[in-house]
């Protein structure tokens, strides 16, 4: 069958992280990308394998504008991120990792976190937190790691990055400490955060023990069962990894339904292959994609959920996200608030800050109000603003796959002392395992 070349991009040789051409291809109904480097070779790894789903939301894609005021590019893109006047948009999440420390060995970390590095001071994070406020504004703050919690002083951070007046702060975490010390859930949210990121991968411990080292469901569950009584919200995110868990997705869905309003969504993260995971080429059968993810949550709810009711990134690029809103009924049926067949006639450019409305939104828990409501509009609008579940992904790069167009329009940033460094490129590793930004 005649390979058909969709379009032309950069990327980066896996081996010497080079900027070289490279492009998309269609090939037996699968999406591939493939580049050359004229010392290291040809390698084409798999991106969507579904081709006719890959155009539709390529179809969506809308470029936002350059940013101004930003610093030039003397190298180039990606190698002097900072944010550059070559990116597009702003920033919708950044990432204030306050610890390099971490009490799990997984072995997909793509920070290669251990518990014997080392913990920011404090002047860094306020310098961090001053950084993510020059380049996003008012955008949502994640504080992470390594693993944040096992850091004493992390509710003074907290507070600290409420300082600087973010509409939301959320806590990525493994829930370890949560769900030991009961009422230490209560201390963060004291503290101002207004949800737990919690790190969520299936409803059987043999899928922990081959991810994360150790068996830890019941771990999970308790750290959400305390959370709900500190009454914060939880985000069950889920790195997909075919094998594994991704024929698992449909028991999470059915496991968030049971536990809201705490669990306000389920975002799923396709496996990349950087950081401690293997370097060699992966295979077909290795990849994830969002296609996949789309399919098996179709497929594994039997149709509660469909294909058009997830609506692609609205920007370029579309391929790396998507996101929709459901009503959970009175009869346990998950109702789709959003569609992929909406018309988004107004200003589409804006997506850093549609997203920072999004997350504030839909990932904070509702404060109680009084559900003895007579009238049944009334009743319903306060079910419907209380039993909301969102279900988000996002797939990151990696040096196979990663896409120069794609990162220029990244909007979740590494946040440094005086830098805010696309996700993707900040964590980003050759097949030697060197990092592409190893001293910032």
């Amino acid at each position: 069958m005649h390979n058909q070349i969709l379009f032309e991009t950069e990327s980066l040789c896996p081996d010497c992280l080079k900027r070289i051409p490279a492009y998309y291809e269609l090939m037996d109904k699968k999406v591939y990308l493939s580049k050359e480097c004229p010392e290291h070779g040809k390698c084409s790894v798999l991106f969507w394998r579904d081709g006719d789903l890959y155009r539709e939301f390529h179809e969506q894609a809308v470029h936002d504008d350059k940013n101004e005021n930003y610093s030039s590019e003397s190298k180039g893109c990606p190698y002097e991120c900072g944010l550059c006047s070559q990116h597009e948009g702003g920033v919708c999440t950044a990432v204030v990792e306050v610890t390099e420390r971490c009490n799990l060995k997984c072995n997909i970390c793509f920070a290669g976190s251990n518990n014997e590095l080392k913990d920011l001071n404090m002047d860094d994070i306020k310098n961090m937190f001053e950084t993510a406020r020059k380049y996003g504004g008012k955008c949502s703050i994640q504080i992470s790691g390594g693993e944040p919690t096992v850091r004493d002083d992390l509710p003074e951070i907290i507070k600290l990055g409420k300082s600087f007046k973010f509409p939301h702060l959320q806590i990525n975490t493994n829930g370890i400490r949560i769900a030991e010390e009961e009422g230490y859930a209560k201390i963060l949210k004291d503290a101002g955060a207004d949800l737990i990121y919690l790190q969520f991968d299936g409803l059987d411990d043999d899928i922990y023990k081959k991810i994360r080292g150790k068996a830890l469901l019941d771990t999970k569950i308790q750290a959400i069962e305390n959370c709900k009584k500190a009454k914060i919200g939880v985000l069950l995110v889920v790195t997909v990894v075919p094998g594994i868990n991704l024929d698992m997705l449909g028991q999470i869905v059915q496991f968030a339904k049971k536990n809201m309003p705490t669990v306000r969504g389920i975002h799923l993260q396709p496996v990349s292959y950087f950081g401690r995971y293997p370097h060699e080429i992966p295979r077909d059968e290795d990849r994830c994609s969002i296609s996949d993810v789309l399919h098996c949550l179709e497929e594994q709810t039997s149709g509660e959920l469909q294909m058009d009711n997830f609506v692609p990134r609205k920007r370029y690029d579309s391929h790396c996200a998507f996101s929709s809103t459901f009503y959970l009924s009175e009869e346990g049926i998950l109702q789709a608030i959003s569609n992929s067949r909406q018309n988004e006639s107004d200003n589409q450019r804006n997506f850093a800050k549609k997203t920072n409305e999004f997350t504030n939104k839909q990932w904070r828990l509702p404060e109680n109000k009084n559900t003895k409501q007579e009238k049944p509009m009334a009743k319903f609008k306060l079910r419907l603003g209380t039993f909301t579940l969102s279900i988000t992904g996002m797939g990151f790069q990696d040096v196979w796959n990663i896409d120069i167009k794609r990162l220029k329009g990244c909007c979740v940033h590494v946040v440094t002392r005086d830098k805010a460094i696309p996700l993707c490129a900040y964590h980003l590793t050759s097949i030697r395992g060197e990092k592409l930004y190893s001293n910032v």
